[in-house]
């Protein structure tokens, strides 16, 4: 073998022995690397994860708390609180009702509501109804009473004007048999729709009203409920109205009054992916014939008034009074 062959063979060995350490370098740069920025792209997942789901909280929270001021009937929420992860979260709503001139609070049920990463609602849970009577006749059974599962109060109910019932509740004439030492809660269902200052003016001034009553059912429900002589449940998920500024203790300083807030805050909703099915409803059943939610389109046929029984007496004999049911009745302390 001459000298030029020994050459080649050693600048051949020579190559291989500097591409594996070449190789090996290589290997342990990119385990570094990995090493490094493996953690950072995980943190910054998880923080953009963590925001995502934050930010989604928030609107859904604000989503919430709209649709409690456009339905809920004397519902108002205390606190929210969320429950994060990665991949969405849990949102605990904690509510309350207002009772008496005082605004007395009266802890109520609390909605447990799921939502997915994008802020969209996955489950709304609140507790149910317990009837305790039974009927084989539907129409007595929807003004039987019923009771909250979570607090065990009564459950209120409406009378819609456009049904003829053959029996209507009048809780009114039973007050006297109650101890002034209480507070009462009593859904008011009236004989026609009225514009929102009209029935303002028919009510004593005297009667605390802590939520109005809006006409907001479509055609297709009210020939449903027609046919069975439907009440409306104040839990239903079809009953919807305004708080009023009376169950506030402290009013606000605005120039708009109950009915434009309540048409803002349905814009809204149904610029939201949330309760957008319930709020287009309501604004297509509402809107009068130039295709706009105007104040006039807004009837009210309900209310809820609260009060001792000795204030809540000065609505006996008041003729636009249809029907009227008890809902929560509490022992003043």
């Amino acid at each position: 073998m001459n000298k030029g062959q020994n050459d080649f063979l050693f600048d051949e060995k020579q190559t291989k022995k500097i591409m594996r350490k070449a190789k090996f370098w290589s290997t342990i740069k990119i385990i570094g690397i990995t090493i490094i920025v493996t953690p950072i792209v995980l943190v910054v997942v998880w923080y953009g994860l963590r925001n995502l789901s934050i930010n989604s909280a928030e609107k859904v929270k604000d989503d919430i708390r709209l649709f409690n001021a456009i339905s809920a009937p004397n519902v108002q929420i205390s606190n929210q609180m969320y429950d994060y992860n990665l991949f969405g979260g849990k949102i605990k709503t904690t509510t309350f009702k207002v009772l008496g001139d005082k605004h007395r609070p009266y802890i109520w049920e609390p909605l447990e509501s799921d939502y997915n990463l994008f802020g969209t609602l996955t489950r709304n849970y609140v507790s149910g109804s317990i009837q305790i009577e039974g009927s084989e006749s539907l129409a007595e059974s929807n003004q039987f009473e019923q009771f909250n599962e979570y607090t065990g109060d009564r459950e209120m109910f409406f009378y819609y004007p456009e049904i003829s019932y053959d029996v209507y509740k009048g809780s009114i004439s039973e007050l006297n048999q109650l101890e002034e030492n209480t507070f009462v809660e009593l859904a008011i269902s009236f004989d026609n729709a009225y514009s929102f200052d009209d029935i303002k003016r028919k009510l004593p001034s005297d009667v605390q009203v802590d939520w109005w009553w809006v006409d907001a059912f479509t055609e297709e429900g009210l020939n449903f409920m027609k046919q069975g002589q439907g009440t409306i449940a104040a839990n239903s998920p079809f009953i919807f109205g305004f708080q009023s500024e009376q169950s506030k203790p402290v009013p606000r300083q605005s120039q708009s009054d109950e009915v434009d807030t309540f048409i803002q805050n349905l814009e809204l909703l149904r610029g939201s992916k949330n309760f957008e099915w319930e709020t287009n409803q309501v604004y297509q059943s509402l809107i009068g014939e130039n295709g706009t939610l105007e104040r006039s389109d807004v009837k009210i046929i309900g209310a809820v008034v609260t009060g001792t029984p000795k204030q809540l007496e000065l609505l006996q004999g008041q003729t636009y009074i249809k029907a009227s049911t008890f809902g929560v009745i509490s022992n003043r302390k």
